[in-house]
């Protein structure tokens, strides 16, 4: 997926784009009452790629509603981390698709990483979540 795909969503969606240095994280996702901002700190985000995989994972928060503060309980974050993933990928790698990818010869992670321009350890944990939830890709 090109970057455009992404901050058209952005755009419709009335999210706005901040750049700002980080701790702890390359991207967050900000939401107050009818203001959502996705922050992306371009000194830990270098490329297209991570851009792409940060936006997709953040943008996934918000089709989500999968927010949280930073001082929330571990098992919160946690929860709420797996279910803004669990959207992204839905959203922008749906299962149907990457079993079409995979019988047309895209089967590791990083083939399929590369085909969506996104880091390969954000596939693998999608196509992990997907071999589970769904007994493989038969």
């Amino acid at each position: 997926m090109e970057n455009d795909n992404l901050y058209h969503k952005m755009d419709k969606e009335n999210i706005h784009y901040i750049n700002h240095s980080l701790l702890f994280t390359r991207g967050a996702i900000a939401h107050h009452h009818d203001l959502t901002a996705i922050i992306v700190d371009d000194k830990q985000v270098t490329s297209q790629v991570s851009e792409n995989t940060v936006l997709m994972q953040e943008l996934g928060h918000y089709m989500a509603g999968a927010y949280y503060r930073t001082n929330s309980p571990y098992e919160l974050i946690d929860k709420m981390e797996h279910k803004a993933d669990k959207k992204a990928w839905e959203e922008f790698f749906p299962y149907e698709e990457i079993k079409e990818l995979m019988k047309k010869g895209l089967t590791t992670a990083t083939q399929l990483a590369e085909y969506y321009n996104v880091e390969a350890p954000y596939m693998a944990k999608c196509l992990n979540y997907y071999y589970n939830q769904y007994h493989g890709f038969d």
